[in-house]
């Protein structure tokens, strides 16, 4: 029995990252909303999943995407960010009319479950490149 307890221990903590994302598999990406309240689409041609983890981060890449608006459509890119510790009022009374105003999407990871499938490294955020639905390579990036 003592035996079944040891194996127990060793393979859940790999059962509870299971679901996150890693290179050569394919993307499951999860039913989401930009600021638009328009569902973002991942389709054969996007070439890259951009995800900020923190306000830094999100700042940053509106920096960059200000500097370079056609980025986005020139990279077949998507941007998302994870909003779960925004409260929600604060993201409808003030962050959603902040974002409306931007030219470009950007989908809202409003459950947990959806960010913890992305991968992440402290204090950056996530590059995914993908090749028809595949992961090519997942990198991380302090700034945009």
């Amino acid at each position: 029995m003592k035996y079944f307890y040891a194996l127990f221990l060793f393979v859940l903590p790999l059962a509870l990252f299971a679901n996150t994302l890693k290179e050569g598999s394919a993307i499951e990406f999860p039913s989401i909303k930009d600021q638009f309240e328009k569902k973002v689409l991942l389709t054969a041609q996007t070439k890259q999943v951009i995800v900020a983890f923190t306000q830094a981060q999100g700042s940053s890449i509106k920096s960059f995407l200000e500097k370079n608006p056609n980025y986005l459509a020139e990279n077949n890119a998507i941007y998302i960010m994870d909003a779960t510790a925004v409260p929600s009022m604060v993201m409808s009374l003030f962050m959603m009319p902040k974002f409306k105003k931007y030219s470009y999407s950007i989908g809202l990871l409003e459950d947990k479950k959806d960010v913890a499938y992305f991968p992440k490294k402290e204090e950056h955020m996530t590059i995914i490149q993908l090749d028809n639905f595949t992961v090519s390579s997942v990198t991380f990036k302090e700034t945009f």
